[in-house]
């Protein structure tokens, strides 16, 4: 064998050494993913949804203490205003009233609107889980009829 032959097959010998030491782990079987069955990720749907409505509950429950408490700031600043404008004769006093009415549902309505920024945003309701065929269940092909074989040659 000539020198350069040699040197070669060498080079040929590392490379493919190389390649299967390298490819050995891409032959190795990937980590087994958890499998879980209909039942179990239907039994985990439940638990999130009932946990899921439990928290819309409250929110709802907080949203309407928010507004409950809004409309009585409102509500108490309109009968405030309404004996006070009946108390006074003075054009002056009764747009002061006024103005200061004024400035109570504001300041109602901005500590409303904080109160429900301050709830953040809503929780996502979770999804339904579905059931997905096996894939061993192959659809059956459609059978198509085969075309028919003429006796006589095309020409």
């Amino acid at each position: 064998m000539h020198h350069g032959d040699m040197k070669i097959s060498r080079v040929i010998a590392l490379s493919l050494s190389l390649a299967l030491t390298s490819a050995g782990p891409t032959f190795a079987d990937p980590a087994p993913t958890p499998t879980y069955d209909f039942k179990t990720l239907m039994e985990q749907y439940k638990i999130a949804k009932s946990a899921f409505q439990a928290e819309m509950s409250a929110r709802e429950h907080l949203r309407a203490t928010i507004n409950q408490n809004f409309m009585s700031a409102v509500n108490d600043a309109n009968r405030i205003a309404k004996n006070a404008l009946r108390a006074t004769k003075i054009p002056s006093a009764k747009s002061e009233v006024l103005a200061i009415q004024k400035a109570a549902i504001a300041l109602a309505n901005a500590t409303r609107y904080s109160a429900i920024l301050a709830m953040g945003q809503p929780p996502e309701e979770p999804l339904a889980p579905t059931k997905q065929e096996h894939s061993s269940k192959v659809a059956p092909l459609k059978k198509t009829k085969s075309p028919k074989v003429s006796a006589s040659p095309s020409s």
